[in-house]
């Protein structure tokens, strides 16, 4: 919801809100979280692809459609671009280079900044659904080993089902269908499996001499949910700012890119560090460990503690993960030795 108010992206291209959600444990028992107002909205991606792709056109961009960047070479005064164009090769001369090619693209390699080293991938699908009126998130790592599995309507008839898991994505998806079936949730689907996957951590560097990464190509995603666009269109925009400055100083050197990185981290630094423990400890949660912590934020209504804070935004999750710790008194201890030097300070600033 935050990135279409801070961006001003169409309504049009909103297929319904989400303003509550059950979380279930392993053992099946669930949390239900609640606000008066959507938190986040389903989107119809090809829709919000096309309003953004038209918003560049008007502001002066052009469009190389069928055409795949397969190279990158930076010379002293500017940088080449290998491509294929409808299957033919080509060459693009830039002064700069922004690279928003997405996970998995080889290009920041080719570009001198890395690879990709913590990733996960997934796979999703849509089926009809009977019964389900809001927004199902699983818990467990017996049905979505490392990450989570999720169901999420669309429109009253029909939702999305998906998972991230660490191996084997399509069949830990094919299990969890036949579990929402029997459940009586969701009708046999026949409908194609898409299968993707998306960085945990972000490059060690994002800019380089006439380079810069955005986006997935970066790693500016959410490591607790997958949530990459709010982020990737934050850093666009700090990418633009940088760029901007190095085109009035005529410097695109990587000491004057380097304020790039310098800004994005500024804004989602500490909430990737966060987000990324949070992923850690999760994983090292057996699915007994997880029902009993579900037991104790039930229990003492912990959920509803949280959603009461002020600051609580469903686009960052750093604060939810430091007042969750806070909260659980006792079992805070689980995570103790694990806790890193930066989640120990924030926690003692916190009581």
């Amino acid at each position: 919801r935050e990135c279409f108010e801070t961006f001003e992206i169409e309504k049009a291209c909103i297929l319904r809100g989400a303003a509550s959600a059950k979380l279930f444990a392993p053992s099946g028992n669930f949390l239900r979280v609640s606000k008066n107002e959507p938190q986040a909205y389903i989107t119809d991606r090809a829709a919000f692809d096309r309003s953004l792709a038209e918003r560049a056109q008007r502001a002066g961009a052009e469009y190389y459609f069928s055409t795949e960047a397969t190279d990158i070479a930076v010379a002293p005064d500017h940088v080449r671009i290998a491509a294929l164009d409808h299957g033919s090769e080509a060459s693009y001369s830039a002064e700069a280079v922004v690279i928003a090619s997405g996970f998995a693209s080889h290009l920041p390699e080719k570009a001198g900044l890395g690879r990709m080293q913590a990733f996960i991938m997934g796979a999703q699908t849509e089926a009809e659904i009977r019964g389900v009126g809001e927004v199902e998130v699983y818990l467990s790592h017996r049905v979505a080993p490392g990450f989570f599995a999720w169901l999420v309507p669309v429109s009253d008839q029909r939702a999305r089902i998906g998972l991230f898991a660490k191996e084997k994505p399509g069949d830990h998806l094919r299990s969890f269908m036949a579990r929402l079936t029997t459940e009586g949730k969701i009708l046999e689907s026949r409908a194609p499996v898409l299968y993707g996957g998306i960085p945990l951590k972000p490059l060690r560097r994002t800019y380089g001499d006439r380079v810069l990464a955005v986006g997935d190509a970066a790693g500016q995603v959410k490591p607790t949910t997958g949530g990459g666009i709010y982020y990737g269109l934050l850093c666009a925009d700090f990418a633009a700012e940088t760029l901007h400055s190095a085109f009035a100083a005529g410097r695109f050197s990587a000491n004057h890119l380097a304020h790039y990185e310098k800004l994005w981290k500024a804004k989602l630094g500490r909430e990737l560090q966060i987000d990324y423990f949070a992923r850690v400890m999760y994983n090292r949660l057996s699915d007994k460990r997880l029902n009993s912590i579900f037991k104790v934020v039930k229990e003492n209504a912990i959920h509803e503690a949280l959603l009461k804070s002020s600051y609580r935004s469903f686009d960052w999750h750093g604060e939810l993960v430091l007042d969750g710790l806070k909260r659980l008194g006792p079992w805070r201890r689980l995570f103790g030795k694990y806790l890193p030097g930066y989640v120990l300070r924030s926690l003692r600033s916190k009581f």
